[in-house]
């Protein structure tokens, strides 16, 4: 089916008229209804009624106009997916949580080994990570998401411990684990819904009939750490989101018994024949592995 004929039929199906359509593409009307007749030739059938009142879908139409759309956009991403196999250009997203741990360290050293790689890194926000799987605009990602396509490969890489976080006089100690039943009698500071960890600590505490206690729902992890530290409430978070402050005397942690949070290394199946793509996905995953042995990341181990 010629796309471009696909593009001159939803034309005159949003105007309505040939005259206005052939006039917004630049078209004489002979030449458009030309190029309409070939559509119609093609498909074996009648796609507009035309009468005194202008140009109408027929039932073949209308099937085709709501088609249509999306067989442009597959074609348009599909022409994308070629431009890129060919190209050097790596999509990535990481979760912000990551960032001192494993993401800004494997960014330093892949730009620096290679340096004619370009890198398009996103930070992992809320559930967006899973509407950029779908829209296929995702190469290699770093999740703790299960995600609802199969378009990505999923190897578990790092367990962790989720923590407990609350400001200095709630007394807690990284030396002493809480229950999840300790942590819920107490107002949370948690991840808004969608996000990930927040999907986990519901189905996670779901499972043991337990409830979240929730006082603010928050967009970004570091605001439910600052919200903790001022005393807001208690907030449940993997060990990496606080890395950076775990020498803040403002704060007390603990890690929460039974609860671990499991990040994995996803890659887009449809693009693992790009050379760049694979070779970041493999360093990404040999750089993981070794920031999750390193002593630095406490309390992380390996999968498997």
């Amino acid at each position: 089916m010629d796309l471009k004929l696909v593009e001159c039929f939803l034309r005159v199906a949003e105007f309505g008229s040939m005259n206005r359509a052939a006039a917004d593409l630049n078209l004489s009307q002979p030449s458009l209804s030309r190029k309409i007749a070939l559509l119609e030739g093609e498909i074996g059938s009648a796609l507009f009624r035309r009468d005194t009142t202008g140009t109408r879908l027929t039932e073949a139409g209308m099937v085709l106009a709501g088609r249509a759309p999306q067989l442009l956009r597959e074609a348009e991403l599909i022409k994308k997916e070629i431009v890129q196999e060919s190209s050097n250009s790596v999509a990535l997203a990481l979760p912000s949580s990551l960032n001192r741990l494993l993401a800004i360290p494997f960014i330093e050293a892949t730009v620096r080994e290679h340096p004619h790689y370009s890198l398009h890194v996103s930070e992992i926000v809320s559930n967006a990570l899973e509407i950029w799987m779908q829209r296929r605009t995702l190469d290699v990602a770093i999740t703790a998401l299960q995600p609802r396509t199969q378009r990505f490969k999923l190897t578990p890489l790092i367990r962790e411990p989720m923590m407990l976080v609350g400001s200095a006089d709630k007394g807690l100690s990284v030396d002493e684990p809480v229950t999840a039943e300790f942590a819920v009698q107490h107002r949370l500071v948690l991840p808004e819904a969608g996000n990930p960890i927040r999907r986990y600590l519901e189905q996670k505490l779901g499972s043991g009939n337990l409830s979240i206690n929730t006082v603010v729902d928050v967009e970004s992890v570091s605001l439910c750490y600052e919200l903790a530290r001022a005393g807001v409430g208690f907030t449940m978070l993997p060990y990496s989101s606080i890395y950076e402050h775990r020498r803040d005397d403002k704060v007390t942690m603990a890690t929460i018994q039974g609860f671990d949070v499991t990040w994995a290394l996803a890659v887009n199946r449809y693009r693992m024949h790009s050379a760049a793509v694979t070779q970041v996905a493999e360093k990404l995953h040999q750089f993981a592995v070794s920031r999750a042995v390193d002593p630095v990341w406490r309390f992380a181990s390996l999968v498997g």
